[in-house]
């Protein structure tokens, strides 16, 4: 039953993440991301169990397949807050493979030292946002 609710509730999220990134700064994002405040109702679940649920729901983006790592993320780290794992999202700009192309931005979770999500080469940290129970 739990799984099922945590499955159901995991869909969900990952659905309204695109529409609250056209609504919402950064900082309402990371609000909403750690909402609500005190209440861990998936306490005792793992962070690979989480990311392997965001990962299934995620696995074919319609929306958001340029952006999939903040969805990714975002997601990841929302649920990762109501299981009550301490976690750091993290926002980081990758330079351009030649002169001519433009910056790319990444975001990726980290639990305990394991990085969830990774950027795929060397990347310049701008902005991350901690969670401790």
């Amino acid at each position: 039953m739990r799984e099922s609710l945590l499955r159901a509730h995991v869909w969900l999220v990952a659905t309204l993440v695109p529409l609250l990134v056209n609504i919402l700064d950064i900082r309402g994002l990371l609000r909403v991301a750690q909402w609500p405040r005190r209440w861990h109702p998936y306490k005792g679940v793992s962070a690979e169990q989480i990311a392997a649920l965001v990962d299934q729901r995620l696995a074919n983006p319609r929306n958001m397949k340029r952006r999939r790592c903040l969805r990714q993320g975002l997601t990841f780290f929302h649920f990762l807050h109501l299981a009550g794992v301490p976690s750091v999202l993290r926002f980081g700009v990758l330079g351009p493979a030649t002169s001519g192309q433009r910056l790319h931005a990444h975001c990726w979770v980290s639990v305990n030292g394991k990085d969830y999500y990774p950027p795929l080469g060397p990347v310049a940290e701008i902005l991350t946002h901690s969670y401790q129970p």
